[in-house]
């Protein structure tokens, strides 16, 4: 796994910045209060406010002991622990002995253990060992009860996604799976460890078909009150457990950590994604809406949870919360990373796309053109160019924002760029007037860049493909598009060039786009090519 820079806690290789910090680190701690505690942390850490050392102290806190970390790094934006835990856990085996290191060794060692202390009621349901106290926000027991089963319902037993296995060692009462429902502070919904009395290392996981190689038996550990987060507690309590127990089954999978886990948009992302497939109603989801369209897909490195209307957008075609449907692509693309020993990332979900009659980059290039119009499906809008909720996103988070030029005369060019492995740029160009031609411009030396012409009648989205996909110094033109009914027109533009399973780095391809007057037919397009899919 790699990244340029780093963001909510992810701890590679030891480090929580490795290369440059993002933007928003860039600021005094105490500038921007909608920042999550661990990125308040990062933020003073990348400042120079603190330390390294003390940075994995502070996140230790943030995890496991709220009330001794300092105020200014209080927050009640939501966030997930799973990964700020996990690569912490790494992290500690290179800091240096000292009382910070015993500190966060004793922290992270009582997330997850089997000790009742404050914990002393343990109620078991029929996949789950639960211990839990006092629980707030108008909820109860019954109600984490049913969530967590609700969740492995839907996840195991109708989805048919391998279950997270169990330490035969030291296994929960009955082999059933380790829940701790406690007081978590700053915005902290919950999280998964690999690490505690009933979770670590296992090998190869019985309940799936092939030897795993590295799974880990986990636990969980869940808020007890959820009244402070977005939506009802219920709906955060819904959200919580189903995106935490698909990080459950990803370490039953093996697919957390090593050599062959992909990046963090996916594993974040992908939980994410998750939680609507098992609960349609609780949209915590919609919090984190937008990612950063620029970013490539192949190395995705900023804040990894807005990255699920990705995989929404990719999979939703072939069927929302439903087994066999859009779930099975996710499922299929775990299953793959499961059984290989590098991180073949984009590989596994081409392969598990074109499982459902597809390619990745058919798929992303239809997704990059419902992504920008977010229409409600129904009526002439129809997939893959529309969302089921769609018309959600926009009330909650707007509209997504155009990368380019709108153009106000049939005249004209606009420059962008667009990376490698799979990103998108929109450009708005007019809705009236007389037709006219429509070019696309590699100006690159690399990339295959892919464009459509989209026009929102108001009650249809007509796609108008670009003749071809265009590799360096290659064009193509649209001759003669006609504006006439349309409310809106974009271009949208993707680069499918695919420079590894995981890639390393993601080149921005330099691009013009050109119109022109539509009373001329230039030629459609010179070499060189790359042949359209």
């Amino acid at each position: 796994m790699k990244t340029r820079f780093l963001t909510m806690s992810f701890l590679l290789s030891g480090f929580l910045f490795m290369v440059a910090a993002p933007a928003w680190a860039q600021t005094p701690v105490s500038a921007d209060k909608k920042l999550s505690t661990p990125q308040l942390i990062e933020a003073a850490l990348a400042n120079g406010e603190i330390d390294q050392e003390t940075a994995y102290l502070y996140l230790s806190y943030a995890l496991g002991d709220y009330d001794s970390l300092p105020v200014q790094y209080h927050s009640n934006v939501p966030w997930d622990g799973t990964f700020t835990l996990a690569r912490l856990q790494k992290a500690v085996k290179t800091m240096k002995v000292s009382p910070k290191r015993t500190k966060v060794i004793e922290i992270l060692s009582g997330s997850c253990s089997s000790s009742s202390g404050s914990l002393s009621t343990i109620v078991n349901t029929t996949h789950f060992h639960i211990q839990y106290s006092t629980i707030g926000g108008g909820l109860n027991i019954g109600h984490y009860q049913t969530s967590l089963e609700t969740t492995w319902t839907k996840e195991i037993d109708q989805f048919g996604w391998a279950a997270p296995p169990v330490l035969s060692s030291n296994p929960p009462p009955g082999n059933r799976y380790h829940v701790r429902i406690a007081g978590l502070g700053g915005g902290l919904y919950g999280f998964v460890s690999s690490f505690g009395a009933h979770a670590g290392f296992v090998g190869n996981n019985p309940n799936t078909a092939w030897n795993d190689g590295d799974a880990y038996a986990s636990c969980m550990v869940l808020n007890r009150d959820y009244s402070g987060f977005p939506g009802s507690p219920q709906q955060a309590l819904d959200a919580t457990t189903a995106h935490e127990f698909n990080h459950s089954i990803q370490f039953g999978y093996g697919v957390f950590d090593g050599g062959n886990a992909p990046d963090t948009a996916f594993i974040e992302g992908g939980a994410t994604w998750m939680e609507d497939e098992v609960f349609d109603s609780a949209n915590d989801n919609y919090n984190y809406l937008w990612p950063d369209f620029s970013i490539s897909m192949g190395e995705y490195f900023e804040y990894p949870y807005p990255y699920w209307i990705t995989f929404r957008g990719l999979t939703e075609r072939f069927g929302p919360g439903v087994a066999g449907g859009g779930e099975q692509v996710m499922q299929d693309f775990w299953e793959e990373i499961s059984q290989n020993s590098a991180s073949e990332m984009l590989d596994a979900l081409n392969s598990a796309l074109t499982n459902k009659g597809t390619t990745l980059a058919d798929a992303y290039h239809a997704y990059a053109v419902a992504v920008k119009f977010n229409k409600q499906c129904g009526g002439g809008y129809s997939y893959p160019y529309c969302f089921k909720e769609g018309a959600n996103y926009v009330a909650l988070a707007g509209t997504t924002p155009l990368n380019g030029f709108i153009f106000n005369s049939v005249s004209g060019s606009s420059n962008g760029s667009v990376e490698d492995n799979y990103a998108l740029n929109w450009v708005g160009l007019i809705n009236s007037g007389s037709p006219y031609n429509v070019t696309l411009q590699n100006t690159s030396t690399g990339g295959q860049l892919r464009g459509s012409v989209v026009c929102d009648t108001g009650s249809t989205l007509n796609v108008t493909p670009l003749p071809a996909v265009v590799g360096s110094g290659g064009s193509t033109t649209l001759n003669n598009f006609n504006p006439s009914g349309c409310a809106s027109v974009v271009a949208v533009i993707t680069n499918q060039a695919q420079t590894g399973g995981n890639p390393s780095f993601s080149f921005a391809r330099s691009y013009t786009l050109t119109l022109s007057g539509g009373d001329f037919v230039p030629l459609d397009t010179y070499l060189p090519l790359v042949a359209a899919n």
